[in-house]
């Protein structure tokens, strides 16, 4: 048998190209607050791609990989051009009956000179299932190490988030990669190529591997 056979994993490459953005459009935080905040934002941007656009092309090598290895895969989404909210994402993940739940980011920041990799993890008290904090914290940590020793990127380590909407509504274990920084010129130029977007997904089906316990 295949080392992933009987895993079921949504991947979940983040943000989406909607006629939505822009328009207030809001959603809730958390099934436990009647806190909102804004809904389709734009993401981030590099010299020559979106951030929706690598963080689509990195999920599907992922799924590509994950399904070689005998994964059932589930996509939050295949295109660019999809209307999709964090709560819809979680409900696309629970219904499929996922295990765990991968979404995928790139970071930006007002310095250029910020880089580096980092994991986010869920926590805090707004967590509609508590429960998810331990194994999401295991697989942040297993997914940082190995992205980071395939990539060479600066690894900024885990990042507890109490903030995020599909943190927060998530019944099963989440993890947010942000992959790298493309408004860092040397990192966004990498993040372009084929080659180093395979060097992510390695990373990242290496953590989930072991995650799993199981040996390629």
């Amino acid at each position: 048998p295949l080392p992933l056979e009987g895993a079921v994993i949504c991947v979940d490459p983040g943000h989406c190209v909607t006629p939505l953005t822009g328009t207030g459009q809001r959603e809730l935080v958390s099934p436990l607050s009647d806190e909102t905040k804004y809904l389709f934002g734009g993401g981030t941007a590099g010299a020559n791609q979106t951030e929706e656009q690598l963080n689509l092309a990195v999920g599907l090598q992922l799924r590509d990989a994950l399904e070689a290895l005998g994964a059932e895969v589930v996509m939050t989404r295949e295109v660019s051009e999809i209307t999709l909210g964090g709560i819809d994402r979680c409900k696309i993940a629970q219904e499929a009956g996922a295990d765990v739940h991968i979404s995928i980011h790139a970071n930006g920041w007002t310095d250029p000179d910020y880089n580096g990799a980092m994991v986010l993890v869920p926590y805090g008290d707004l967590l509609g299932t508590p429960s998810i904090v331990e194994e999401s914290a295991r697989l942040g940590e297993l997914m940082i190490e190995a992205v980071c020793e395939h990539t060479g990127a600066k690894n900024l380590g885990t990042v507890q988030r109490s903030d995020l909407t599909a943190f927060n509504f998530s019944t099963i274990p989440c993890v947010f990669i942000e992959m790298g920084f493309m408004t860092n010129p040397r990192e966004d130029a990498l993040m372009e190529t084929p080659e180093y977007q395979a060097k992510i997904v390695d990373g990242m089906v290496e953590s989930l591997l072991a995650w799993y316990g199981v040996e390629e």
